[in-house]
């Protein structure tokens, strides 16, 4: 229902929608702003072949050369938002928008987001570049973005169309993922859980 009224909002009610994410942002950060300090802590566990970092302005320029860059098909099943520098900007800005990228030798090559709601939700997403596929980028934002929802103590959810299986794969390796419904367009809205140890 949420996943429904939020697109709905952004595509027909623009103007409505930023009032949304800037009354979202103020609540999201003073319900989750104390634990949001511990991010630092996570991250750092996970700087090893690669470099991840929260999005600050100086990232701007180079993420919209890292889009710009990717071909069409990149953006068959991955469409949260449009991927100019003023959208960029905008997004963040919102402190309930947690976008990350992921670097190698200060090239972009990965990208990953949490959309949160300060009603306790979130939604996530992600895009590898096409030249570093296959190289355990995707597996890796998974397992960062299932600590940040863990640390919230937040669920988070997704859409995974059915003929996008490495996305599937990838996700899968690292959470148990639910199917809660298939979507009017096929897509399956799922939840994203912590693998049981």
């Amino acid at each position: 229902m949420l996943y429904a009224i939020a697109h709905f909002l952004r595509d027909k009610c623009p103007w409505i929608w930023d009032l949304v994410e800037r009354f979202n942002s103020f609540l999201f950060i003073l319900r989750y702003g104390r634990k949001l300090k511990q991010l630092s802590e996570i991250l750092e566990r996970y700087q090893d072949e690669y470099k991840i970092e929260l999005i600050e302005k100086r990232h701007l320029d180079d993420l919209t050369r890292f889009f710009q860059e990717q071909p069409e098909v990149a953006f068959e099943y991955f469409k949260p938002h449009t991927f100019d520098l003023q959208t960029l900007k905008k997004l963040q800005k919102n402190k309930a928008f947690l976008s990350f990228v992921v670097q190698k030798d200060d090239s972009i090559v990965g990208y990953f987001f949490l959309r949160c709601y300060f009603l306790g939700k979130c939604f996530r997403g992600y895009m590898v570049d096409y030249r570093w596929r296959n190289r355990g980028i995707s597996k890796l934002t998974a397992k960062v973005m299932t600590d940040v929802a863990t640390l919230l103590r937040i669920p988070s959810y997704g859409t995974i169309a059915p003929e996008n299986m490495a996305s599937m794969k990838s996700q899968g390796a690292v959470n148990d993922i639910k199917i809660i419904e298939q979507l009017a367009n096929g897509d399956y809205y799922v939840e994203y859980c912590p693998k049981a140890d």
